[in-house]
């Protein structure tokens, strides 16, 4: 009969579905491997860690329901499960399962860690957890030999082979004998392992529940760090996380944990959509400011006179004919912004001088990602320097897959500044593609150019090419300079607007870029 791994009420469905997940993530397989070096059970008791967060009313078995070699895994399981942290943290993971696997992962680090420092000081739990993890394998090669023999009795049987018989059978004795005696050795060694672990918590109680709060914190962080980076429109990135794949979303997820860089972007975009969001809420205000009358059929609109002959029974009549010629009054809208609703295209400065604020630059660029994806807009981003590699980058309606986050975020150009090669690409797209017509430029540098006289030539507001064509395809710029070694002397030439900030993490910049 197979012993009862789970201290808790998992059925075979639970079980079946964490080694899926187990399958999906390389960090639960990597801690599942690490594990198991310090602590036999470990493999059973991330399942059940899952299976207390995954499951809607997980409970504790009795002690006399599960083999008694995991009752260290009842005690962890009894302690994680006892904590406010886990009882708050199970409100958001139970039937979630990318929650449910984030947690485990930070649960099962802990514990990990936990046991892991305390054999390093614990000489008798080191010596435990060296005698049982011998034990285990002498006990596996001992149910090897038992089942060679028995094959080797099969066969002796089939042949009627007396002596191949005898000698089978004592093979099998033996084996026996040995088995026996290494699952002795094996529970008394794991026995040992319950008594130190046990001790040690006892001991540290605050610790403890400091790590499983701990635990809890990392698993929330890491989903908000995802949601960061993939959320558009209102801000919901749970509806964005749910077009992808468990699988992509566990590997985007560990990929956030182990690049401190896409992290880092991550919080700056989470910061700047929160700002934008605010923005463009504030520019829908100011777009339906009241400054004069025309006619039209906007509800919200409406003139009072209006609003009144539609409640007077003698005139709704009246009203509702002219409502339906387009020929009722309203407040006529003022907007504030001087550009459009066209695509998004960033020039985004990536010399040397940038490297500092690399980070809070792209997370810049994914809010005014988001932006457009709200606004179904397309998007480029077009990174500049003096460097031959420079490349286009374009987001139809402003989506962006996991992949081009990863390949977005380790993209750096370095070096020196040269204007002329961005807005030639600007350009290039706008003539190109058709539906960047009309579209929004903002161009962000922090430096001088060093292409002074090409710059001069192709934006001069007489005969620049640049000028030209910005004239035609009707699209406007809006320049951002960034810090105080930049003047506007080289960029007034080909800008609608300019402001200046000493970064991104400024209202005058925001105003401009979030509300286009």
């Amino acid at each position: 009969m197979d012993k009862r791994k789970s201290v808790l009420n998992t059925d075979r469905y639970d079980r079946r579905r964490f080694g899926q997940i187990l399958e999906m993530s390389d960090r639960l397989q990597e801690l599942n491997q690490k594990g198991k070096e310090v602590m036999p059970t470990f493999s059973p008791l991330m399942s059940d860690i899952w299976a207390s967060l995954y499951k809607v009313k997980p409970s504790l078995l009795e002690e006399q329901d599960f083999d008694q070699e995991f009752k260290i895994n009842y005690y962890f399981m009894k302690k994680m499960m006892n904590e406010e942290s886990y009882h708050h943290s199970h409100k958001t993971t139970r039937l979630d399962d990318l929650s449910a696997a984030l947690g485990t992962v930070s649960y099962s680090e802990k514990v990990y860690e936990w046991v892991d420092e305390q054999r390093s000081v614990n000489e008798e739990l080191q010596k435990a957890i060296q005698e049982a993890l011998q034990s285990e394998k002498s006990l596996y090669k001992a149910e090897n030999m038992q089942q060679e023999a028995k094959d080797l009795l099969d066969v002796a049987n089939q042949n009627s082979d007396k002596k191949a018989q005898e000698s089978a059978k004592r093979k099998i004795t033996k084996a026996k004998k040995q088995m026996k005696e290494e699952q002795e050795n094996f529970e008394n060694a794991v026995q040992q392992i319950q008594s130190q672990l046990t001790q040690s918590i006892e001991q540290n109680k605050k610790q403890f529940s400091e790590r499983m709060s701990a635990a809890t914190d990392k698993a929330k962080q890491s989903k908000e760090d995802l949601i960061n980076l993939l959320a558009g429109g209102a801000g919901n990135g749970e509806s964005e996380l749910q077009k992808l794949p468990l699988r992509d979303q566990i590997k985007l997820a560990e990929l956030l944990s182990k690049n401190g860089k896409l992290k880092e972007i991550a919080e700056w975009a989470g910061r700047f959509k929160a700002i934008a969001r605010k923005k463009q809420k504030t520019k829908h205000v100011e777009t339906i400011e009241r400054s004069g009358v025309t006619l039209g059929i906007d509800v919200e609109r409406l003139l009072p006179v209006e609003l009144a002959a539609y409640k007077n029974s003698s005139t709704k009549l009246d009203f509702l004919r002219r409502y339906a010629e387009h020929q009722t009054m309203m407040y006529a809208p003022e907007g504030k912004e001087t550009l459009g609703k066209g695509p998004i295209i960033l020039c985004l400065d990536q010399s040397g001088s940038m490297k500092k604020l690399d980070a809070q630059s792209k997370g810049f660029a994914l809010a005014l990602m988001m932006i457009a994806k709200k606004q179904r807009r397309d998007f480029a981003i077009i990174p500049f320097s003096n460097s031959t590699k420079q490349g286009t980058f374009r987001y139809d309606k402003g989506k962006i897959k996991p992949v081009d986050l990863v390949k977005l975020a380790e993209t750096f150009l370095g070096g020196g500044t040269n204007y002329t090669s961005p807005l030639q690409k600007a350009v290039s797209i706008i003539e190109e593609h058709s539906r960047y017509r009309k579209a929004d430029v903002v161009f962000i540098t922090d430096g001088e150019p060093s292409d002074h006289h090409a710059l001069r030539t192709y934006t001069d507001p007489q005969s620049g090419v640049f000028t030209k064509i910005k004239k035609e395809r009707q699209f406007s710029v809006a320049t951002i300079l960034i810090g105080n070694d930049v003047t506007d002397n080289n960029v007034k030439s080909f800008s609608d607007k300019i402001v200046r900030a000493s970064d991104f993490n400024n209202d005058t910049v925001a105003s401009v870029a979030f509300t286009i």
